[in-house]
């Protein structure tokens, strides 16, 4: 199994209770968005609550109200809060690639996922801007049959290129299969 960006524990996606694998199906590459996705949502937390700490020590040094001395605190609460929310959103996306279907998880407490069998699958594609090739991140879109538009995107995967040599590798093995066959 490849593995993309993932934290602690989404190794056993196998395990998951929304994943249905079947018979000698195999999980072939799992990921989430690129951790670069967040980084500006967490150095813009991180600054917001040191200058909110900072402004606080700062004030209680001052002849004023205690309550006026706290509420530079505020920014650190909102600090954390956006760092907490970037970090919250980037954990519900999951992508999973097996040997027979993709998976685009989304949520924590609540889900909705998108399964698509690979057989459906008529072309994939992938693109980077010119920061997402230095940083080594990108999307990857998949279309399937019966429809000109694309259906899933694999959005800011880490290594898109690798990603989407995965599914054409699987769709080549789906194409020299014997109809019927596993």
């Amino acid at each position: 199994m490849s593995v993309g960006t993932l934290l602690p524990g989404s190794e056993n996606v196998e395990d998951a209770d929304w994943l249905h694998l079947t018979e000698g199906e195999t999980v072939e590459w799992v990921g989430r968005p690129s951790a670069y996705t967040i980084a500006t949502s967490i150095v813009v937390g991180v600054v917001l609550a040191a200058v909110g700490i900072g402004l606080a020590i700062w004030l209680s040094t001052m002849d004023l109200p205690p309550w006026a001395a706290a509420l530079p605190l505020v920014l650190v609460v909102v600090g954390i809060g956006r760092i907490l929310m970037a970090y919250l959103d980037w954990v519900r996306l999951l992508y999973v690639i097996t040997s027979e279907e993709i998976y685009v998880k989304h949520g924590l407490v609540s889900r909705d996922v998108t399964q698509i069998r690979l057989d459906r699958i008529q072309n994939t594609a992938y693109d980077q801007s010119v920061a997402e090739r230095f940083l080594s991140f990108g999307d990857v879109r998949v279309y399937t049959a019966g429809t000109s538009t694309e259906d899933v995107t694999f959005r800011d995967v880490p290594d898109p290129q690798r990603v989407k040599r995965t599914l054409t590798n699987l769709l080549s093995e789906q194409g020299r299969r014997e109809p019927g066959e596993l």
